[in-house]
């Protein structure tokens, strides 16, 4: 009982366990979906936004270069670059030094300060940008500042200052970049000269250029940059609102996913569960009248209402089945009975008190059948005739089973008659086959028959074969020889057959030994048959003074030595008689 109890809780668990892998599944779902979603939607408005900026830069840079004053500033930005270039390495320090900018200082004079002003009319109409001119070294990669409009001292690019940069941010600032698929698309058609640059004094920024002349070695640029902190505070502040917005609609999603998935799936499941425990419980008190699954009224219109149909229909079809099944079992339990019946009256059919002529000294008899089946179609039979002769047979059934028990009971009680008139082992076979053949034999049933008439007070056997198996002669000291008699057709197959008497002169001692072809093709579990010859050499083993029971034992263990696992499929049947002879008489 605590067994089932528990059965039961760990089967609720997991009833509860679908729910909540229902709302793990969705809440999974919605957040992957969601977070694809956010990557892709921050990534379209990051590259939008540096789209705007590249552009916006470098089209102020251009507006910028083309207000300045040629002469003026060409002039002053050689002093500049003369000055910066007359300077060694070591003398130019890290370019920030006051050392350093006292060596500029000459060139702050009002042509420069005019055009700084100039520059910084250009900042104070542009908003937040910030406009200078420089010149880029592409060989160091250097930006060399010439003249800058920030008046704030503190962020103040002094002239001959210098930055380093990368070269691919050198090579974009002096040729422009090459454009992406969202700048062609906003139908920008040239490289623009910008870049986005993080730099520890100035932060994140944006800078477009325009150039203005070359020299050998400098290319001299009017350069516009502006911050880009604000776009990153409002970037990060749309990111956090998304984030939240995500995870609000991501948990209202998966309740409501959880809540229909519950009234489509789960407690569906759960009522086709209740109803199979309680089919099962009733089928263990075979209680197969109630129907579970008809009255589950499960209407989801998709696959769950499928199974439940389908598990309709197969308690309809269990349940014919059961009837049916109950029906087939008592027709098989009456067929059963009435086999142990048929098979009670095969045996008391056969003769089966042995010795059965105990006060007849001068010869012995012994036989065994054993069925394939419940009843077998092999049958054995040995009878006095008169005071000199006794009559053996055996014989196989073309079938096996109830019809082959039957021809069998009919065949052996006409041989056996036949053979009581006085006839020849040849006459009562032919006429035992026109009795068989003129009755109609529609079922096509045959038999193989071997009929041996003993003369009690000679020992002369005078035998006929309608194609049964070679008998064994057993002689005295032990020897066995076949006996390749002629072979007559099989009774019932044809009418009109003709047989042959041949005659055996047996001596003391000597043993007929006669069996079916159940022996000779019992069958190994390799396939092999046990055949004439293992037949033939089991006989000779035995002791020279083998009684008829000795020698079919002998034999019948060679064959199951031989057999093994193996099935059988035929029946098994061996009789052998042993003549003593006349001094022998009781």
């Amino acid at each position: 009982m605590a067994k089932k109890t528990a059965g039961k809780e760990k089967k609720s668990f997991l009833r509860r366990s679908l729910n909540a892998k229902t709302f793990l599944i969705l809440l999974m779902l919605v957040l992957g979906m969601g977070s694809t979603i956010l990557i892709a939607g921050f990534f379209l408005y990051a590259s939008g936004v540096a789209v705007e900026f590249y552009v916006s830069t470098w089209n102020q840079a251009n507006s910028e270069a083309a207000v300045v004053e040629q002469t003026e500033y060409k002039a002053k930005c050689n002093e500049i670059l003369s000055i910066y270039d007359s300077l060694t390495d070591e003398e130019r320090g890290d370019g920030i030094s006051p050392e350093y900018q006292a060596r500029f200082d000459v060139v702050l004079d009002t042509t420069f300060r005019g055009l700084q002003k100039s520059m910084r009319d250009l900042k104070n109409r542009n908003g937040p940008m910030n406009a200078f001119i420089v010149a880029m070294d592409r060989e160091q990669r250097r930006m060399i500042y010439l003249v800058d409009s920030d008046p704030h001292e503190e962020t103040f690019c002094w002239p001959g200052s210098w930055q380093d940069y990368s070269q691919k941010e050198v090579d974009t600032l002096i040729d422009g970049r090459e454009l992406t698929s969202l700048e062609k698309r906003q139908g920008i058609k040239q490289k623009v000269q910008s870049v986005i640059t993080d730099l520890p004094q100035f932060g994140v920024r944006c800078t477009g250029g325009a150039t203005l002349y070359k020299t050998d070695r400098y290319t001299v640029m009017v350069c516009v940059d502006e911050k880009l902190d604000p776009a990153i505070e409002r970037s990060k502040s749309f990111l956090t609102q998304y984030v939240i917005l995500l995870f609000v609609v991501t948990l209202i999603t998966a309740f409501i996913g959880m809540a229909v998935m519950r009234r489509k799936i789960v407690k569906p499941i759960n009522r086709m569960t209740e109803a199979a425990r309680d089919y099962g419980a009733d089928r263990q008190k075979q209680d197969i009248g109630f129907r579970h699954f008809n009255d589950l009224g499960i209407k989801t219109g998709d696959e769950i209402e499928n199974l439940a149909q389908t598990l309709k229909e197969m308690e309809d079809d269990l349940a014919d089945y059961v009837e049916n099944l109950t029906n087939i079992t008592a027709e098989k339990e009456r067929i059963s009975t009435e086999l142990d019946v048929a098979a009670k009256i095969q045996q008391n059919m056969l003769p089966n008190i042995f010795p059965p002529f105990p006060e007849r000294g001068e010869f012995d008899i012994y036989a065994t059948m054993e069925p394939a089946k419940a009843v077998g179609g092999d049958f054995y039979d040995f009878f006095i005739i008169d005071d000199d002769h006794v009559g053996i047979e055996i014989a196989d059934v073309s079938d096996k089973g109830v019809p082959a028990a039957l021809f069998m009971m009919a065949s052996k009680i006409l041989l056996a008659n036949k053979a009581a008139e006085g006839l020849t082992p040849a006459q009562v076979l032919e006429t035992v086959n026109e009795r068989i053949c003129g009755s109609n034999n529609s079922v096509g049933m045959f038999v193989t028959v071997w009929l041996g008439i003993l003369e009690i007070s000679t020992g002369k056997l005078t035998a006929a074969n309608a194609g049964h198996e070679h008998p064994i002669l057993i002689k005295a000291d032990g020897s066995a020889e076949l006996i390749r008699d002629k072979h007559g057709f099989v009774i019932g197959g044809m009418p009109g057959m003709k047989y042959t008497d041949y005659e055996i002169q047996l001596m003391r001692g000597d043993r007929i030994f006669v069996y079916t072809d159940g022996v000779t093709e019992a069958t190994s579990s390799a396939g092999e048959l046990f055949g004439i010859e293992r037949t033939l050499a089991a006989a000779g083993e035995l002791p020279a003074d083998a009684d008829p029971e000795q020698v079919l034992s002998g034999v019948h263990h060679a064959v199951e030595q031989f057999v093994g696992e193996a099935e059988q499929f035929d029946d098994l049947t061996m009789l052998c008689l042993v003549y003593r002879g006349e001094e022998n008489h009781a």
